[in-house]
């Protein structure tokens, strides 16, 4: 055992030295005399053992005591303080500035000094297992177990002290909250041991590139968060929250695989957009929703307008949750009618929320079903309560007319799809050749396995496949050619030019031929006037839908509209 003993005093340090010897104990002992010998001691060389007088010359055994805390690679040193004074709240301050025992020199034996050591060194043990135990404890509480950030509760404990108690000190900081785009699309690809190291590199990669005074937090899933301290004014805080997304967005090579990870990012400012914690941490989370609904945006920063834009989505989110429970959606249907035939071949189920409070429009509240993880249960409904609807219509007809169901492109990405709409056909007891699913361009952007496997098993149940508003957005070829299309519907913005200009009918009439030199079928949509109408027929377009014969109407006048269709199509069938 290496033994430091401090003491001004000859004779005492004599004393010391043969009860230490007398007591058995193996040691090799360093004397020095003064407060400053011993803490260059202590600084220079490893000891076990501290002996340490109180009553010195210039500064004092608490003086040595107080300077320890400062030094921080001193570990693991037990400390006995030996004085000759007998008063009770130096005892105190001693236990409390971490000595382990306190002996009077007057009373210091062999015996009951080594009896002292031995005490001193477990309670050191003790004391130091409590300690790492607190640690661990600690760490436990502030940090993410997966990649060793710290977590939401310490992040938010920062904020609240950094906004309350060092208003002075930081003028200006940003909240960045970060997550991973289609996240979830690579945990289902790759699965859950690759998508945690992918976690783990982001944020490790995350911590790299910010300042050591910024603090880097894992929310949970695959949301981080940056308290950034280190930038003076809120355009050097968006300067590098856009540096940070381009070094985040990359690939990764994660078991001998290149997963690219794009991210999008929130983010809010202290003081400029409020003083609370919770309120910023909130601020970023609405400012990350509104750059995760845009197409291009990767960052937004937060603006009070977006609260009420916000608050809007959540109102129509929970109020469509509950009219989804409660069944109070309809289906309006549309006829899409069979020129060559003339006669209504087929509809198109479009939902409708009759009883909604914010907003009406299936455009709007499809696409916050979508963000709200709400279009699986809608989705469902729809499908089921189409194709419960169509038997009926069937049976009141008298012909078998077909029926169109829009998917979402995250229906797609539903593996148990497939499965639950051939449970609905075998439920309700009707052929799936009646059954078209309509599907727009974006969700073949994915490109995945599993939206070619989703389509292939709907196929097989003898569904057709259509592909929605060909004519706009990305109207790739390739699409047709690469993934198991039936129908071709056009979009309106083309059916809208071709009776304005000679060149927008061109255009309508190309498109057309060469859909019909890959065989496919084509369906225009939009169809609002005679002369599209005729353009159409002239074109020998096999369907079209339109407010030329009907608009959407209710399961109740579904049939009646077929029926007065139908008739005026063969009154004008007789007159040509």
């Amino acid at each position: 055992m290496n033994i430091l003993l401090v003491d001004d005093d000859v004779v005492d340090r004599k004393m010391i030295r043969r009860s230490l010897v007398k007591g058995g104990i193996e040691h090799h002992l360093t004397e020095v005399s003064t407060v400053e010998e011993g803490i260059f001691a202590l600084e220079e060389l490893c000891f076990d053992l501290l002996l340490l007088d109180y009553n010195m010359p210039s500064k004092n055994g608490v003086d040595l005591l107080i300077e320890l805390k400062r030094i921080n690679h001193i570990k693991d040193l037990t400390i006995v303080m030996i004085s000759n004074s007998h008063s009770e709240e130096l005892v105190l301050k001693c236990l409390d500035l971490g000595v382990q025992d306190f002996l009077l020199k007057e009373e210091v034996t062999a015996s009951l000094l080594s009896r002292s050591i031995i005490q001193a060194r477990k309670r050191f043990e003790l004391e130091s297992q409590l300690h790492k135990s607190y640690l661990q404890v600690k760490q436990m509480a502030e940090r993410d177990s997966l990649t060793g950030l710290y977590n939401r509760y310490y992040f938010e404990e920062t904020c609240q002290r950094l906004m309350q108690a060092d208003k002075k000190r930081y003028k200006c900081a940003g909240i960045l909250v970060v997550d991973i785009v289609d996240f979830k699309k690579i945990n289902d690809r790759f699965g859950h041991e690759i998508a945690d190291q992918l976690l783990l590199e982001l944020g490790a990669s995350f911590k790299r590139h910010t300042k050591q005074e910024d603090i880097v937090s894992r929310f949970g899933g695959d949301e981080f968060a940056c308290l950034m301290v280190s930038c003076d004014n809120p355009l050097q805080i968006k300067i590098e929250a856009e540096k940070l997304i381009r070094l985040l967005s990359r690939s990764y090579s994660i078991y001998e695989l290149d997963i690219y990870c794009q991210v999008r990012m929130g983010i809010s400012l202290y003081p400029l957009n409020g003083n609370n914690a919770d309120d910023l941490i909130r601020f970023a989370d609405i400012a990350l929703f509104r750059a995760k609904s845009s197409q291009s945006a990767m960052a937004c920063i937060f603006e009070d307008n977006m609260q009420t834009e916000f608050q809007m989505k959540y109102n129509v989110e929970q109020d469509l949750r509950g009219a989804i429970e409660r069944q109070e959606l309809e289906l309006a249907f549309q006829p899409i009618v069979d020129i060559q035939q003339a006669k209504v071949a087929s509809l198109e189920a479009l939902i409708r929320w009759p009883t909604a409070k914010y907003t009406s429009s299936p455009q709007e509240f499809i696409t916050i079903a979508e963000e709200s993880k709400l279009i699986e249960p809608l989705g469902k409904w729809i499908i089921e309560h189409a194709i419960t609807t169509l038997k009926q219509i069937q049976t009141k007809c008298g012909y078998p007319i077909r029926l169109a169901i829009n998917l979402s492109p995250l229906q797609l990405g539903d593996i148990s799809l497939p499965a639950f709409i051939n449970d609905c056909l075998k439920r309700v007891d009707i052929d799936g050749t009646l059954f078209t699913f309509e599907l727009t361009e974006t969700a073949l952007l994915d490109e995945s396995e599993r939206v070619t496997s989703s389509l292939s098993r709907i196929k097989e149940l003898g569904c057709k496949i259509a592909l929605d508003d060909f004519g706009t957005g990305y109207s790739s070829i390739s699409h047709l050619l690469n993934y198991p299309i039936d129908i071709v519907k056009v979009d309106k913005s083309l059916t809208d030019r071709i009776d304005v200009d000679d060149r927008g009918k061109r255009i309508f009439k190309g498109l057309i031929d060469m859909l019909k030199s890959l065989q496919l079928s084509i369906v225009v949509e939009g169809v609002e006037n005679y002369q599209q109408y005729y353009v159409c027929k002239e074109a020998r377009v096999d369907k079209i839908q339109g407010y030329y014969f009907s608009s959407p109407v209710s399961e109740k006048s579904v049939v009646k509209t077929i029926k007065a269709v139908n008739r005026e199509l063969a009154r004008e069938f007789k007159a040509t």
